[in-house]
């Protein structure tokens, strides 16, 4: 649980209020190892879809180890073009997780790691014990889901 402690802490250190990291600067040791006493670990291989496109699944993954790209398929679906890098210190399944629709895009691994999945009904739980918590938690993601959507406008207007 340290280890999972440290990798967000060192990302939240390092890149500011620019990157994609999870933002929770008021947290202490106490408050992440709360939020991670509920998740379940799950590791993953390098080349290993994480996350596929059209997959009912609802929960969050928080990447404790590893670098994965998210990306679309195209129309022949065979062809796949990553749009993002996430590495340790992010989430991803955020969107999903908010509005409980099928996943959007592919993510797969590029190097082996860890995620730690929180479903949404751990999160409910979570949010009954620890309601200033899940609320933190809320916010620092609504703050990555809206800097994602921003990256992917820039994108649209070049």
């Amino acid at each position: 649980m340290d280890h999972y402690v440290a990798v967000f802490n060192r990302a939240q250190s390092q890149s500011g209020t620019t990157g994609d990291d999870l933002q929770l600067p008021a947290w202490g040791e106490a408050e992440w190892r709360t939020l991670f006493g509920v998740t379940t670990p799950r590791p993953f291989k390098a080349s290993e879809v994480v996350i596929q496109r059209g997959v009912a699944d609802r929960a969050l993954y928080f990447v404790a180890a590893g670098s994965l790209e998210v990306g679309v398929s195209y129309v022949d679906g065979v062809s796949i073009s990553p749009i993002a890098k996430i590495a340790a210190g992010s989430v991803i399944g955020e969107q999903s997780f908010f509005d409980g629709q099928p996943r959007s895009a592919n993510v797969w691994a590029v190097t082996d790691g860890e995620l730690l999945c929180l479903t949404a009904e751990q999160f409910h739980a979570l949010s009954a014990d620890e309601p200033r918590l899940a609320r933190d938690l809320l916010f620092a993601l609504g703050r990555i889901l809206s800097l994602r959507l921003r990256n992917t406008t820039v994108r649209i207007r070049r």
